[in-house]
């Protein structure tokens, strides 16, 4: 059953509206009882009705699977799972809202290839962490792409729960996209990494040259895809090869790794904030002790050193607070 505008979830959650339909699931925007905007997202109830019953069990199991690991991650550029609950017989679960726009619907055709790279280096970061966690995204697109309001960071949202899930009520609409690789079209090939440093190449392809790449069927098929430098002269020699190969059609010739594909694009790893506050705070003590063992300092100037320390290590708590995605 579709939800409505005005609808009580989970005894905590109002509709407004619905947001989108993807494969499988249906979005909707939503407010708690204080008024806080979120997302809320559930199964497609008309399609899991023209399920057998085995396989309708088997995707609401992978639905669930996947949500309680997406609950676990605590990353800026990844949006944040904060709550599950049934009604009735469906799941829904309740997702950071994001004021902003999609890279999908940004006013710039074209962007310029330093601002494209920051905003593919902050996805990038954030699909290694999900790739740690054993996930694959599998629907990385500029669609799923938000940019903050006001601010040059970039948020990944809209995971595709159908997984490995092969039906053609639930993989409608892929044959058209021209950010799905090869393996996305059948269950013979696997899927890992490689296919979202596909799709992420992709969506580079669109931001640096204005031009959505053509489906990989097609490509399989003959159609070319055109050279980036082509479409727009801006484009280094390196960013191009790096989009190449990223969009290579074969999965094992791409790189197997996102960070391996970052390098290839000249892009080095982001160390956070938190943690360099945290290494200068540790080198202090280390450095406070020694200088009291082998120095001699008497008690004032030692627990005067100590004090200091601990100010900081507040002041860099205080920080790891800022910096951390909010928990609600």
């Amino acid at each position: 059953m579709t939800w409505v505008t005005g609808q009580q979830l989970g005894g905590k959650y109002t509709i407004e509206r619905e947001l989108g339909r993807g494969r499988v699931g249906i979005t909707y925007l939503a407010k708690d009882r204080s008024g806080n905007n979120f997302v809320i997202k559930t199964l497609n109830e008309d399609v899991l009705n023209q399920l057998s019953q085995s396989d309708r069990q088997r995707l609401e199991s992978d639905f669930m699977r996947e949500i309680l690991k997406l609950k676990e991650f605590q990353h800026p550029h990844i949006v944040r799972v904060y709550d599950i609950f049934k009604e009735g017989q469906q799941s829904g679960i309740a997702m950071e809202y994001i004021a902003g726009v999609t890279l999908g619907d940004r006013a710039q055709p074209i962007l310029p290839q330093k601002e494209a790279l920051g905003y593919i280096q902050q996805i990038g970061e954030a699909l290694i962490e999900v790739h740690r966690q054993g996930l694959v995204h599998r629907d990385v697109k500029p669609e799923n792409i938000i940019v903050r309001a006001g601010k040059n960071e970039v948020v990944l949202i809209d995971f595709d729960l159908a997984r490995d899930f092969d039906n053609p009520l639930t993989s409608r609409g892929l044959k058209s996209d021209g950010f799905a690789p090869i393996e996305m079209y059948s269950k013979k090939l696997k899927r890992g990494a490689w296919t979202d440093i596909y799709s992420l190449a992709a969506t580079l392809y669109v931001l640096l040259t204005g031009q959505k790449p053509p489906s990989a069927l097609d490509r399989k098929d003959g159609t070319q895809l055109e050279s980036p430098k082509k479409l727009n002269p801006q484009i280094s020699d390196r960013v191009e090869r790096a989009i190449l190969q990223g969009m290579r059609l074969e999965p094992e010739a791409r790189p197997q790794t996102m960070r391996a594909w970052l390098n290839l694009l000249g892009l080095k790893p982001v160390i956070p904030v938190w943690m360099i506050l945290v290494a200068i705070g540790v080198i202090l003590a280390i450095a406070t002790s020694i200088a009291y063992t082998f120095f001699k300092w008497d008690a004032v100037t030692f627990w005067t050193a100590v004090g200091a320390i601990a100010t900081l290590l507040s002041a860099i708590l205080a920080a790891i607070a800022y910096f951390k995605p909010p928990l609600r």
